[in-house]
């Protein structure tokens, strides 16, 4: 169940989105002129404009934070809590990886097989938060649905780069 706005404990679910967020751009200061790169690419059909990522991942980031958020503080037993914020780690790691590699590795196949990586992650992520808190699991959709679009813009980059 969601929990009410006077039940929420507002000061670490702050903390939580700004350090999901902080790890995001992290990241994007790790991957170079990620822009430029991007826009020197051979693109496959259906790519975004470069600035729609700049507006998705923002909001993702807050939904991820919220998820962990909800996964802290969950009333639930230690062991469906640590497994939940192992995956959570994990997906976050292959996520935080997966940019630096793609953007200033150029790696790109390297990159499309740790996005398929993260794809199976979330997934298991989105199964194991159902046991924990449901809400958080349907926190992480939106965000699957934008990763299994990059992992299709990801082969098309690396087949066609």
């Amino acid at each position: 169940m969601v929990k009410t706005l006077k039940a929420i404990n507002w000061l670490p679910l702050i903390l939580c989105i700004v350090v999901i967020q902080g790890i995001g751009f992290l990241s994007s200061v790790l991957s170079g002129d990620i822009r430029q790169t991007y826009n020197s690419l051979n693109q496959p059909p259906l790519s975004p404009p470069g600035p729609v990522f700049g507006i998705v991942w923002p909001i993702l980031y807050l939904f991820i934070g919220m998820a962990l958020y909800l996964l802290i503080s969950a009333q639930v037993t230690s062991g469906l809590k640590r497994t939940s914020l192992i995956l959570f780690g994990a997906q976050l790691l292959i996520n935080f990886l997966w940019t630096i590699i793609f953007f200033s590795g150029n790696n790109y196949w390297l990159g499309f097989a740790l996005i398929i990586l993260l794809d199976i992650l979330v997934i298991a992520c989105i199964a194991q938060f159902s046991k924990v808190q449901v809400f958080a699991s349907y926190l992480m959709v939106p965000y699957l649905i934008w990763i299994l679009f990059a992992t299709y813009l990801s082969f098309g980059v690396a087949w066609l780069n």
